[in-house]
């Protein structure tokens, strides 16, 4: 695999996401309506359009996503969902609320959840931005190490 294109198969798993915040999106979209037990506590019926409609510009990236074969092209919205769309801050925010704050049990179950998009977000960065960087880099020290030899 080639570290500068998005892969079919990261193609699909962008495309499944997508699906899957698309159905959370809409249901929370229309949670005022519905009356969905998608989360375990109230809601004001504005934040509940609010979040469905942040899930669903997550969506939205997720099915362009899919679209692309290049990697610098899915790297900055890739970034936004890392940091923020699934990632880190929500798990960061969530994993507080269960340890510092002792919420309800239930909040183990979106936590696990978010887990596993975050770690394929980071396994996504390691591949194509990380990994890369590193094997460059110690090419250069092992041509600078062989050009000090001939010296």
């Amino acid at each position: 695999m080639n570290h500068l294109t998005f892969s079919p198969a990261e193609r699909v798993l962008a495309l499944l996401a997508g699906i899957v915040n698309l159905v959370v999106g809409l249901g929370f979209l229309f949670l005022p309506e519905l009356h969905l037990p998608l989360w375990p506590t109230s809601i004001p019926p504005l934040l509940d359009r609010f979040i469905g409609a942040i899930i669903l510009g997550n969506s939205v990236g997720a099915f362009w996503l899919a679209t692309e074969r290049e990697w610098a092209r899915v790297r900055p919205l890739a970034l936004v969902a890392t940091v923020y769309g699934y990632g880190t801050l929500v798990a960061g925010a969530l994993l507080y609320h269960l340890l510092w704050l002792k919420a309800q049990p239930v909040f183990w179950l979106y936590f696990l959840f978010d887990v596993p998009f975050l770690l394929v977000y980071y396994a996504l960065f390691i591949y194509h931005d990380i990994a890369p960087r590193f094997s460059k880099q110690a090419a250069e020290q092992s041509t600078i190490i062989l050009d000090d030899r001939h010296q």
